[in-house]
């Protein structure tokens, strides 16, 4: 499915799908980067004979040509004011699996994780593990020669790259191998001119450097003359466009373990760096406390920060120290050393796991912070010879100290390279001026150190302008050289390694968002840190984290693809909408309501995204000035009322499941009410919930502590079932279970239809009613239900919300929480047989640490298996997946949950708490999931 104000437009001259719409346009002028460039068309080629096109369409129009990945880049490499040509969407094939020869082969567009998921099973992995895996491209990783934390062992990417199909800006493509095949003389003349420099070659790049030199892979060449791809790996898409790639992949490593020292300081940890590096580690990385400070109060991190003990036993910096073998007794000599204030060694897979996370979320963890100053790349790339790290920092801070500037300092320290990012706000003339001051300073210093100034990220166009001064005229000279063999009418990344003065670090910065400048003031308080949905939307620093495709964030993006899906793409579009503000311009409301329309509110990317941008608060935000604008349709009014009309239909529940049921009149309802045909509508209960609990027997059980009860709209007009099976639960193990009488519903419909000021409105009787009249702890069976309560009253600004927010919990949150000390529950319940396999909501997994779910079943059967599925948002999201315009995309979304449903080999028995998540498994799958509270209902040995 592609978004509706874009569609494809197969050009049937041209071959291939090429956009010139304003909106693709702006979602492709920004990559990771701080720059921004507006191309002229974007395109999306499949293969090597599409990618031709793409070229024949460049020079019949007269454009330059930008090869993207994934756009996770940081130097502005992956932008260009010309045609912008996708290798990643249509280019993700993996095959020619060797084991024997230790081969595979990928198209550019491969993610590094996908391939490492499909080596995985056989014993193999790639060896450059950049902290990107989850969204870097292969393309992209050899265009840009990339490493990442285990460059001491694995090399990078270039030393993996058996061949390469290229297609050249001319039209030719060639397979370019071992033995130059192809192109044989012009390599042949290359290969003179790069022997003739040797010596000034190998003087300007001296050994001891790990990571990539800046500039073509001369030096790479020159050590294995045979390896023509050394030129390429690293050449940042300014001489082909890689089509396909045959790799060399390794064994697994067959153990692992990490050491983690702390310090008092950045300084004292990296002269430890030094010192254990006779060890033989495979990996050095060094964090700090701006850094890991950025993990407070994030759940996806909390227990990362309790595991390293950062809350009880501060620290400055820590280093992490990997090995790959002997790992016990290299564990135990590095212990021995007695470095920095403490020490943990860790060899269990999740705790490294979690480390890791951290580690590798570094650059979204710090652009997260709060306030228009943030850790700014520029100066993040620089390696120097590992041994002369600490020099090198000192000289560093000393820098950065004559500008009074803080700066952030973690990496790579077993390799020499550390991602330094001074806290600088580029709105600011004066740190504008400090930008390129500490820029130029630093290039000199690298140079004077003799390092890298592009290590990993490429030159791009934060780093083409120092290149002469660091190799010299005549290496400039044999670049052009090579630049003109491959691309002779530089049609290829102009600008880009080789300077023709249009990019400097400090020009074509993106634009971002002045909250003073835009006309609309924030009603959501955005109240974790930012106080206004510009702010939030400004955290957004374009990493590509919500590209990945495992996870839930961002679930549309996921189904697609489309760059407009992704939580990226939204903030781009809104960030460019927000500069013209005028709820009066057609096209800008367009370029909105595309942005906002496919969002699913799954509030994945509050805790996925490590800068903690929050789509669905500001979908929430702007959809209630669209709102205003153009006033409620059928539709919106519908959904967002859905209370009342439950409430209405309860009194004729026969007649409503009758007419709902006819195909006739769900047609009818298609079009007025935008109500797909092929949803099913679930079923009005005879007997309303709240009816049942003031008719039933009263409990035999002695009144226990007391609770109360949310029945949601859903619990108590259509599945008062799973209501009842709570209150059973609740009772026999000895709780006193009431309702919360005179409850308006919590306004979840209200808020997704962008009515904010009904959702207040019922958000302040609530907690209102609930501080008058009801102190004890409130369970709530809905997931979307208890996160209004948990997070968006106070949103919202409900007077007085979060003293009641503390003791909201999920039914089955408050019995994890009460049955440790409770041990003689699990007598309660029979033995189960049927492992369980759980499902959670997405609101559940932004909000808590879901993992309760399955220790509160382990608690119950020790010997029972039971596990959170890997499973994403399911795509019925409440009334996106009913509608008729979304019900397409919502399949889609719901189709990886079904599938990792449907490949579980052992049979189980499915819990989902959400209501829409069981209505959308039930319609696109023969599971027939459960709540919680059903399960634990039918497990109870006393009759239920």
């Amino acid at each position: 499915m592609t978004a509706t104000i874009h569609p494809d437009r197969r050009n049937a001259s041209i071959g291939t799908d090429i956009r010139t719409d304003a909106l693709t346009r702006q979602l492709y002028a920004t990559d990771a980067s701080i720059y921004e460039v507006l191309p002229k068309a974007v395109a999306f080629p499949a293969g090597k004979e599409e990618i031709k096109k793409c070229f024949e369409y460049a020079r019949e129009s007269g454009l330059s040509v930008t090869p993207r990945g994934s756009g996770s880049g940081l130097a502005g490499g992956a932008i260009g004011d010309g045609l912008i040509v996708d290798c990643q969407r249509k280019n993700q094939q993996i095959h020619g699996f060797n084991p024997e020869l230790r081969t595979v082969r990928v198209g550019p567009g491969v993610v590094l994780d996908s391939l490492n998921s499909f080596l995985r099973p056989h014993g193999f992995q790639f060896g450059p593990d950049v902290a990107t895996s989850s969204r870097a491209s292969l393309g992209g990783m050899i265009a840009n020669n990339s490493s990442g934390a285990r460059v001491a062992v694995y090399g990078t990417t270039g030393d993996h790259v058996r061949s390469l199909d290229l297609v050249l800006s001319d039209g030719r493509s060639f397979t370019l191998d071992a033995s130059g095949d192809g192109c044989a003389e012009d390599l042949e003349s290359l290969s003179m001119a790069i022997r003739f420099n040797e010596d000034l070659i190998r003087r300007t790049y001296p050994d001891g450097m790990l990571k990539r030199w800046h500039g073509y892979g001369l030096k790479p060449w020159l050590d294995n003359p045979t390896r023509w791809t050394h030129l390429l790996a690293g050449s940042e898409g300014t001489l082909a466009v890689i089509a396909e790639a045959e790799l060399q992949i390794i064994p697994l490593p067959k153990e692992k373990g990490l050491g983690l020292l702390f310090f008092d300081g950045a300084e004292e940890a990296m002269q430890a760096s030094v010192e254990v590096s006779d060890l033989g580690p495979s990996a050095i990385e060094h964090i700090d406390r701006i850094l890991f400070d950025q993990t407070k109060g994030q759940l996806a991190f909390q227990r990362a920060r309790d595991l390293l003990r950062l809350d009880d036993e501060p620290c400055e910096s820590i280093l992490m120290v990997e090995f790959q073998s002997e790992v016990e007794d290299r564990l135990a000599q590095l212990q021995k050393r007695s470095l920095g204030q403490r020490s943990m060694k860790l060899t269990d897979t999740d705790s490294m796991n979690l480390v890791w996370r951290l580690r590798k979320a570094g650059l979204s963890l710090l652009t997260g912070c709060k306030g228009s100053a943030k850790p700014t790349t520029g100066i993040e790339d620089t390696a120097v010879r590992p041994e002369v790290l600490p020099e090198y920092v000192r000289a560093l801070k000393n820098i950065l100290r004559s500008q009074n500037l803080e700066a952030c300092y973690y990496g790579h320290a077993a390799s020499g390279l550390l991602h330094v990012r001074p806290v600088l706000d580029l709105k600011s003339s004066e740190d504008l001026r400090r930008f390129r001051v500490v820029s130029d300073e630093v290039s000199e210093l690298v140079k004077s150190f003799q390092g890298s100034l592009a290590a990993e990220h490429g030159m791009g166009m934060a780093r083409t302008e120092y290149l002469e001064n660091h190799i010299g005229t005549e290496l400039v000279e044999l670049h052009r050289e090579i630049k003109q063999a491959f691309d002779p009418d530089h049609m290829l990344n102009p600008g880009k390694i080789i300077d023709d003065g249009t990019f400097r670090v400090d020009s074509h910065l993106r634009k971002t968002i002045d909250p003073s400048s835009v006309n609309f003031p924030s009603t959501l308080k955005f109240a974790v840190k930012d106080d206004h949905w510009s702010d939030n939307l400004a955290q957004c620093n374009g990493c590509g984290g919500c590209r990945k495709s495992s996870g839930t964030m961002c679930p549309t993006f996921q189904a697609t693809g489309e760059e407009v899906m992704s939580t990226r793409g939204r903030a781009n579009l809104i960030r460019t909408w927000s500069q013209i503000s005028d709820l009066s311009d057609d096209d800008s409301i367009k370029m909105l309501q595309e942005a906002l329309m496919h969002c699913l509110s799954c509030k994945a990317c509050k805790t996925e995204c490590p800068s903690n941008v929050d789509m669905a608060l500001i979908k929430a935000e702007l959809q209630q000035l669209l709102r205003k604008r153009n006033g409620a349709s059928l539709s919106q009014w519908v959904f967002g009322h859905v209370d009342l009309i439950a409430a209405i239909g309860s009194l004729f529940p026969d007649l409503i499941n009758r007419i709902q049921s006819w195909s006739f009149a769900r047609e009818f309802m298609k079009n007025p009410m935008n109500l797909s045909p092929e949803r099913p509508l679930p079923e009005l209960a005879r007997q309303r919930f709240d009816y049942w609990f003031d008719q039933r027997r009263e409990s035999d059980s002695q009144p226990g502590e007391l609770v109360y009860l949310w029945d949601d709209t859903f619990v108590r007009y259509y599945d008062p079932h799973i209501g009842r099976s709570a209150v059973r639960v609740l009772e026999v193990l000895g709780f006193d279970v009431r309702l919360l009488r005179g409850r308006k519903c919590c306004g979840r419909p209200s808020f997704s239809q962008g009515d904010l000021r009904r959702a207040r409105r019922q958000g302040i009787h609530n907690v209102d009613m609930i501080l008058r009249h009801f102190n004890a702890p409130i369970l709530f069976l809905e997931p979307s239900c208890y996160s209004m309560f948990r997070e968006d009253y106070i949103e919202m600004d409900v007077p007085r919300a979060k003293d009641i927010a503390d003791r909201c919990f999920l039914f089955e949150e408050f019995l994890a929480g009460r049955a440790a000390s409770h041990p003689e529950w699990k007598h309660r319940f029979r033995s189960l047989d049927t492992p369980l396999g759980i499902h959670a909501h997405c609101h559940a997994k932004a909000l808590c640490d879901v993992s309760f779910m399955s220790q509160f079943c382990k608690i119950l059967w020790p010997n029972l298996p039971s596990q959170i599925l890997p499973t994403g948002c399911c795509g019925m999201a409440g009334a996106f997946g009913a509608t008729q315009s979304e019900y397409e995309l919502s399949i889609k979304v719901g189709q990886n949950l079904c599938e990792i449903l449907d490949q579980t080999s052992e049979p189980f028995r499915l819990i989902a708490s959400g209501t829409s998540c069981r209505h959308q498994i039930e319609h696109m799958t023969s599971h027939k999931p459960v709540h919680f509270a059903e399960m634990l209902a039918e497990a109870m040995k006393d009759p239920v």
